[in-house]
């Protein structure tokens, strides 16, 4: 028996911050956090392997919601940070609420809202978000 611990994704939760309280994404079906580390190349002619330093960190999200019409305040703060281009706070608990579980949260710009509808499948929403500062982790009080 293995001595990692294993987390069922369905338990996990996504918010978003209105007015300094974070609302969860209750029609929520997956989300993404991605941090990625840029490189810079110092490489010089005349050698065989190539040489880097560490540049900087970007992170970005993703999450996709089923349409909910009834929840005008998730889907309103959502729709005007997309098109006012203001910055949303998201938190991320990948284990659920509860204390001493983990949240990440950051800042971001909505950069992408797409509403989706298919025969035999529910209206969907998927939203895209780029980062605007660091990933923050906490323990939950």
């Amino acid at each position: 028996m293995s001595d990692i611990t294993k987390l069922p994704a369905k338990n996990s939760e996504v918010f978003v911050e209105i007015g300094n309280t974070p609302t969860k994404l209750v029609s929520c079906t997956d989300w993404a956090l991605n941090c990625t580390r840029n490189t810079i190349d110092v490489s010089t002619i005349g050698t065989e392997w190539k040489e880097y330093l560490p540049g900087q960190i970007s992170a970005d999200g993703s999450t996709n919601l089923i349409f909910d019409p009834t929840n005008d305040t998730v889907a309103a703060a959502i729709e005007s940070a997309m098109f006012d281009g203001t910055r949303l706070k998201f938190h991320v608990r990948p284990a659920g609420t509860g204390t001493g579980k983990v949240e990440y949260t950051l800042e971001a710009y909505v950069t992408g809202w797409n509403t989706t509808a298919a025969t035999e499948d529910a209206i969907k929403v998927a939203v895209a978000f780029q980062g605007a500062g660091p990933i923050t982790k906490d323990t939950q009080a």
